[in-house]
Order: structure tokens, then C-alpha cells, then sequence
């Protein structure tokens, strides 16, 4: 679908109604193709070795495979992208990388190597408390060990490479927050459900080719006059940890909300790595990655994630916040409490909505959503007078 008849989004549509394709064709091709699972992952490195960096989420409507393997009580996007890897979907790659964020990815990294023994597995211990003063240092020395192994693979990797690849990312990722910007500073613009289908198209695309057509978009946005939403319609701010169906952001639009900023993996915070130059690439790329906005995973002393995302989300303009909880998310069940005691205490709407990641919404998600609309909807018109 199109929105608003923006002609830039086709282009992204196209990739994400077939998101193995393009890493299948690329792969037989002859680059190597290198799947991952988590926006921690330095696809720098990857893009230096001379590979496509591909994130993989769950595009799979079964998980039965998975499920002789790894336990029901994972969450769907590990057994997703695992069903997919037993079912020659993911044959195409030659590198598998699994940075450390929970216990579920660190297991399936092993379940990976013992049952798909044809690919390369390369594991980053991505330190928990990033905050910490040995966390750049020891993170360093786990990217170097990375490169190593590659070079295994593919020959040497030059520092050259490194930073040339740090600016292709830095410049997409700029360009990424200059689209979200767009989005909250003028919501009828561009709708969040279209927007999440050009990050998503970001994944699976080599990035000068997404940058490229991502400037084309952004250009064209810049061009279109528009009055936005009225004055009256709810605005939402949505967080949570992936998002990889847009039909979950489109059945927020449906219900006559607007979506005016996020906070997810899949979404905005997905693209918040700054460069950093250390002169060294391998410690810019470590203080990249440990300085971006935290996600549940991580901790950083002095950041409390439920007052970041109040405050946050007033700024934004939002009268309440959907939380899209990927069902045995251990991370993000770990952080709810937090959530939900402050946003209650400050007397803001926080909406919990447990989601499989590769299922569509449920008939149950579309009536949660539509009365959560009303509540935000009268709440706005009351404050209005």
C-alpha cells in the first residue's frame, strides 16, 4: 500500500514483499550474504569484509521445526528465523552472526552450529552494562576476534574499509532520522506503518542502494504540502522491541490514531548509532554500539528507561503509548513493572500488547487497539475543552 500516493515508497514495498529475494539473488550473484538478528550487530564489519549484511526477522507463518529444537516459551522471532534457517529458506547465507542481547539468542547461537554445520557462526558478546569503564575495551577485543575470523573467510580487512564503511552507515542512519523527524514534525505526511517498511527494506538491501532510494523518498517528502492530522486526532508514541509486520502500525492508523515517534529496534532506536571517530575503527565502532540509546537488554547506570520514555513521548506531543510486547521476551518483561508504575503515576494511557512477530494482528489486537483509540481520543477532546 501507498501512502498519501507517495511514489518513493514503491521501491521499499517491492523488497519487503519478498525479503529473501533480493539476498538470494545478491548471494548467487557471488557476494556472501551475512545474516543477523540484532541492531547490535556492526554491519560495518560485515560491509568491510566485502559481504551483505542481512537482518533476518521471522518471515515464516510456522515455527514447528523451531519447536523440536528450541523451547515454546522462546519468543517467536528466535524460532521464526530458526524455522526459516531448518527449511532451506536461509541456504543463501554464508555467515551467521549472533551478538549477545538475551539467553534465548545466546542458546540458539549454539542450537545454530549444531544443526546448520554448513555455515560460518560468529558470536559477539556484546557487554550487558554498557556503561561500564572496561566495556569499550573488552568489546574492542570481541570485534577484533570477529575480523579474524572473517578474514578466515575473506582475506584481510583494512582499516581503510572499516571507516569507509562507518561513513556509508553513519550517512544512511542520518538520513533514516531525518524520515523519522519528518514523521514527527508533520504526522500527516507519512504514516508509521510506511515508514516502518522503508527500515525494514533497510535490512535486506545493501545500504548505498537504500540510501540512495531513501533520498529520493526523502526529497519527495520535502516537496508534498501538508495540513496534517486535525487538532482532535489521538497522537501515539509506540515502543517496544521489534516490529517487523507493518500491518501492526497500519491497524493503529486505521483506528484514527497517528503514530508521532517510536522507540523500537525495528524503528527509530534501530538507527541511532553515531559515528564516533577514535582513530582506531575498531574502538569508533565500540564506542558506536555502546553509546547508542540502550535497549532493554543493556544497562547503563543513570538511565531509567520508564521516565526516558514519559518524557519522551509528552515531547512528542502523545496522548498515550502502545507497547508492542513480543510475547517471552524476557528483557522487556523485565522492564513492564517499571513502565507501567510510572506511567500510572503520572496518570498517561500505556497500552501492553503481546504480539507474535510472525503472525498478522489478531482480531483481539484490532478491538484492544480501537478502545485504547477512544480512551486517548476522548481524553484529547476533554483536554481541548
Amino acid at each position: 500500500m501507498t501512502f498519501s500516493g507517495v511514489e518513493g515508497l514503491a521501491p521499499f514495498e517491492a523488497v519487503c514483499a519478498e525479503p529473501l529475494a533480493l539476498p538470494r539473488r545478491m548471494a548467487a550473484g557471488g557476494r556472501r550474504v551475512a545474516g543477523h538478528m540484532c541492531t547490535y550487530t556492526p554491519e560495518e564489519l560485515l560491509h568491510a569484509a566485502g559481504m551483505a549484511p542481512v537482518r533476518l526477522l521471522g518471515w515464516t507463518d510456522t515455527t514447528h521445526r523451531a519447536d523440536g529444537l528450541i523451547q515454546a516459551y522462546a519468543c517467536s522471532l528466535a524460532r521464526a528465523v530458526l524455522d526459516l534457517a531448518l527449511s532451506g529458506q536461509l541456504d543463501f547465507l554464508d555467515t551467521m552472526v549472533f551478538s549477545h542481547t538475551c539467553d534465548t539468542i545466546q542458546n540458539l547461537a549454539d542450537i545454530w552450529k549444531l544443526n546448520l554445520p554448513g555455515m560460518d557462526v560468529i558470536t559477539l558478546s556484546t557487554p550487558v552494562d554498557v556503561g561500564s569503564p572496561h566495556a569499550v575495551r573488552f568489546y574492542r577485543s570481541e570485534l577484533a576476534r570477529a575480523r579474524r575470523q572473517l578474514e578466515t573467510r575473506v582475506g584481510p580487512i583494512s582499516d581503510g574499509a572499516i571507516v569507509d564503511a562507518i561513513d556509508l552507515y553513519s550517512t544512511h542512519r542520518a538520513e533514516m532520522r531525518r524520515l523519522y523527524a519528518m514523521r514527527r514534525e508533520h504526522p500527516g505526511l507519512i504514516g508509521a506503518s510506511a515508514v516502518q517498511t522503508v527500515a525494514l527494506a533497510s535490512f535486506v538491501m545493501p545500504r548505498d542502494e537504500h540510501l540512495e532510494l531513501l533520498r529520493q523518498l526523502v526529497g519527495e517528502l520535502s516537496r508534498v504540502k501538508s495540513n496534517g492530522p486535525a487538532s482532535s486526532v489521538p497522537r501515539v508514541f509506540v515502543a517496544g522491541a521489534a516490529c517487523q509486520q507493518p500491518d501492526l502500525l497500519e491497524v493503529i492508523e486505521e483506528a484514527e490514531c497517528v503514530v508521532v515517534g517510536d522507540d523500537l529496534c525495528t524503528g527509530e532506536r534501530g538507527f541511532s548509532v553515531e559515528r564516533v571517530d577514535a582513530g582506531d575503527p575498531l574502538e569508533s565502532l565500540a564506542r558506536m554500539y555502546l553509546g547508542r540509546r540502550p535497549c532493554a537488554s543493556k544497562h547503563l547506570a543513570g538511565h531509567n528507561y520508564a521516565k526516558w520514555l514519559l518524557n519522551t513521548s509528552r515531547d512528542s506531543g502523545a496522548d498515550g503509548v502502545v507497547l508492542l510486547f513480543t510475547k517471552f521476551c524476557d528483557p522487556w518483561a523485565f522492564e513492564y513493572p517499571g513502565l507501567r508504575a510510572e506511567f500510572d503515576a503520572a496518570g498517561v494511557p500505556l497500552l501492553l500488547l503481546e504480539v507474535e512477530q510472525h503472525m498478522p494482528p489478531t482480531a483481539q489486537f484490532e478491538t484492544r487497539v480501537a478502545a485504547f483509540a477512544e480512551i486517548v481520543g476522548a481524553a484529547r477532546k476533554e483536554r481541548q475543552g
